[in-house]
């Protein structure tokens, strides 16, 4: 089971205050020593924590980019792979 924080405004990825917003919350989402499935294609956009017991906890995303997010991610200190599954689009961001 997974619980799931949405993003309030469908209209924001062009708006910067919002962008700026989505920021703010995913670095605040984003904890030492833990793995991150980030989705960022599509309209199920969005960053996942993979918790010790195995559930994912997730928000969504409405205005950042994939490049917006992948820098973001980087500048946390995370370093993100694609999937070796050729179906999967999500890409796994570890702390190194």
């Amino acid at each position: 089971m997974s619980s799931t924080l949405d993003a309030a405004n469908p209209n924001a990825q062009n708006d910067p205050a919002a962008v700026e917003s989505e920021k703010a919350k995913i670095v605040q989402f984003t904890q030492p020593n833990t793995t991150y499935m980030v989705e960022p294609l599509g309209t199920n956009k969005g960053i996942c924590r993979i918790e010790p017991n195995g559930q994912k906890t997730c928000i969504k995303f409405l205005a950042l980019e994939a490049k917006q997010m992948f820098t973001l991610m980087q500048d946390q200190g995370f370093f993100c792979t694609m999937s070796l599954d050729p179906k999967e689009t999500a890409l796994e961001c570890k702390r190194v």
